[in-house]
């Protein structure tokens, strides 16, 4: 007879991940197209960035037991013996000596013989040579050494992180072109359903368009999705489609089918195919959620309304994938935003609710409002119009009016 056997949230995922293995194949791709790929190797830095000491500040560069007792009754005077140029050679640059300063903008090269700079703010200009200096400065004020950005033979990146664009200008500025990071998880995609029709078709009466392959499938960060079709409501189409998407994958995901109504064939197909973990979340939308075992590869069944198999996607499916492609650490996969409730939204205890909000800025005060939106999880608008996502915890009866909550940005 069929169930639901129902687990929390947290404890399918933890159940999940248990039975999770990376993938181990590995390939060399350029810096510049890794975004997103998560490393195979950890990174050491391979030489001292930017490799010359700086200035951070436009100013002058000087010797700072030069400066001392400077201030606006009793100025310092200097000789101005040049200017540093950007990108210039600090080799080829004069030394400061004694008495002597340097025109510097921010980032240029330090002289030799120069440890401080006095920002521009503090000096005055009487004369093409002459420079005053009203504050004193000691050794390394506004200088940047040369490993200020990344030491070589620092750890910067260990194995298993997830680039993002900012890491790819970290590694671009240490000379590194290339990295080693673990292929592409491949995620067999299929949506079950009689009624299903691809967005290209003509839509019958009774019949809808087939929109969660195609939702999930820009889901996928850093993952190759395999859209494998849409199978109809029948038992032994079912199993084949599902055996050979094992075998085309490294985990799969279905859609539709995963209650336990008489035309929902994903849980005893599975069964009988694999091994099963979870049936049933204590969620809201989303409950009807498989996780199986089949070949040792993952397989996912979702429940086929199109809000709920986002849902469930982002809370359980996301995880899972991670841990697939090899990441190390399961961080958040989206933003945060603190917002005021505009009206009291109701669970039930022991159920994680999950709300689709609007947000609403109120720029005469500085405020941020969520708004709930109304909707069926079986209507894609109520995700369209949203902006982000409130999760109303399994201990909470109701999160009220005017409440601060956490938004997760969709």
């Amino acid at each position: 007879m069929k169930g639901f056997q129902m687990k929390k949230l947290d404890e399918a995922i933890s159940l999940a991940l248990a039975h999770v293995e990376p993938v181990t194949e590995t390939e060399r791709v350029l810096t510049t197209q890794s975004l997103g790929r998560v490393l195979a190797e950890d990174i050491i830095c391979p030489e001292d960035v930017p490799g010359f000491a700086r200035s951070a500040m436009d100013g002058y560069a000087v010797r700072a037991h030069e400066t001392h007792g400077a201030s606006t009754e009793h100025p310092r005077t200097l000789k101005v013996i040049g200017a540093v140029e950007m990108g210039q050679d600090p080799r080829t640059l004069p030394p400061v000596g004694a008495r002597e300063a340097c025109e510097i903008p921010t980032g240029g090269p330090m002289p030799p013989g120069a440890d401080a700079v006095v920002m521009l703010e503090e000096t005055e200009r009487p004369q093409h040579q002459i420079v005053r200096l009203f504050a004193a400065v000691t050794p390394g004020t506004h200088v940047l050494s040369g490993d200020s950005d990344f030491r070589r033979g620092e750890l910067v990146f260990k194995a298993g992180h997830k680039l993002r664009a900012v890491d790819i200008g970290a590694l671009l500025a240490m000379g590194i072109l290339s990295v080693k990071v673990y292929r592409r998880v491949r995620v067999g995609l299929l949506s079950t359903g009689s009624e299903l029709v691809e967005p290209d078709h003509k839509v019958r009466p009774g019949q809808v368009r087939q929109i969660n392959s195609h939702v999930l499938q820009n889901l996928l960060e850093g993952a190759q999705g395999l859209f494998l079709g849409i199978v109809p409501d029948d038992r032994e189409h079912l199993r084949a489609a599902v055996q050979q998407a094992v075998r085309a994958s490294d985990m799969v995901v279905l859609s539709g089918g995963s209650s336990v109504g008489a035309r929902d064939w994903t849980l005893d197909v599975l069964q009988e195919l694999g091994e099963i973990l979870v049936h049933g979340l204590q969620i809201k939308p989303g409950k009807p959620t498989i996780f199986a075992i089949i070949e040792n590869k993952p397989v996912i069944g979702l429940p086929g309304n199109p809000v709920s198999c986002v849902i469930v996607f982002e809370k359980f499916v996301r995880p899972v994938l991670a841990r697939r492609s090899g990441l190390r650490v399961l961080l958040p996969a989206h933003r945060l935003a603190s917002a005021q409730l505009t009206q009291t939204v109701r669970s039930a205890v022991g159920r994680e609710d999950f709300v689709a909000v609007r947000l609403r800025v109120d720029e005469a005060h500085g405020a941020l409002y969520a708004e709930p939106i109304p909707g069926h999880s079986n209507n894609i608008s109520t995700l369209a119009r949203a902006d982000g996502i409130v999760r109303v915890p399994s201990d909470f009866e109701a999160i009220p009016e005017g409440a601060q909550v956490w938004v997760e940005l969709l």
